[in-house]
């Protein structure tokens, strides 16, 4: 089973929880389906993916090797510079 359809699944048990709670009038348990659908459905699309950049990240890579950079000096400290 592809992800789309876990996905279609998590959606259509989720639809079907939220009309019972509003049937119900459940207001806050609507709401708490919702952020719990959220959550699982953000944690089903990110399953297996890198929590970050791995050691092929160009960006990263080109930031490590650049030394850090001073501040630009700014106020009154600039006229000390000259």
């Amino acid at each position: 089973m592809g992800d789309a359809e876990l996905l279609r699944r998590l959606h259509d048990d989720y639809v079907w929880q939220v009309n019972a709670a509003v049937g119900e009038d459940r207001m806050d348990l609507v709401a708490a389906l919702a952020d719990e659908y959220a959550d699982r459905a953000l944690r089903l699309i990110t399953d297996g993916e890198p929590a970050g950049c791995g050691p092929e990240c160009a960006v990263c890579a080109r930031r490590a090797a650049e030394p850090p950079r001073r501040p630009p000096v700014r106020g009154w400290r600039r006229l000390l510079r000259r």
